[in-house]
This record gives C-alpha cells, sequence and structure tokens, in this order.
C-alpha cells in the first residue's frame, strides 16, 4: 500500500543534496487541516549555550505537469470536506 498524506501531518527527510550552509538539512511536504500539500524545510543549529534546535520554512508546494505529490483526488476532497464542483454560473456577463 503506497503512502497517502493526511491532514494535518506530514514527512521530513535528510537532504542529501545539502553543499551550503544555508541549504535545509531536511526537507519533505506538510498537508495543512485544510489539505493544502506544502514543502516544508529545517536547518538543524545550535544556540549559544550548545542546545540542538531545528528552525523551520513552510512554502507553496510547485507541482510538476502529470505530477500527484503522493496526495490522490480523495484525500485531497476528504480534507476540504467536499468535493470540488464545476461552476455552472449561467449568467452571461453582456
Amino acid at each position: 500500500m503506497a503512502y497517502e498524506m493526511r491532514p494535518g501531518s506530514g514527512s521530513l527527510f535528510k537532504n542529501d543534496k545539502k553543499v551550503a550552509d544555508n541549504h535545509p538539512t531536511l526537507k519533505g511536504k506538510v498537508m495543512l487541516p485544510n489539505g493544502e500539500v506544502h514543502w516544508v524545510s529545517a536547518w538543524s543549529k545550535l544556540t549559544s549555550a550548545g542546545d540542538k534546535w531545528l528552525s523551520l520554512s513552510i512554502g507553496d508546494l510547485v507541482q510538476q505537469p502529470g505530477q500527484t505529490n503522493g496526495v490522490s483526488a480523495h484525500s485531497q476532497a476528504k480534507a476540504n470536506g467536499f468535493a470540488k464542483q464545476p461552476d455552472f454560473d449561467d449568467d452571461i456577463p453582456f
């Protein structure tokens, strides 16, 4: 069974392509409670006292044509509470 994202959850993975300190240590995706999917990045940092902590950044998800991003249409509609219906507004604007 393939992994299916659920609202309010996500995953982070080690960034194997990190070559500079400003590149994130971890990268992944998160699905917000409203069903929107976004990139999430994390940087491992140290406080002045030497304690470890993570800095997070959430950005828009860039979807390539034909790519599903691991989110089925069913789970997206379920997260939104309804399936998106086409607009059948018959008003003619002239």
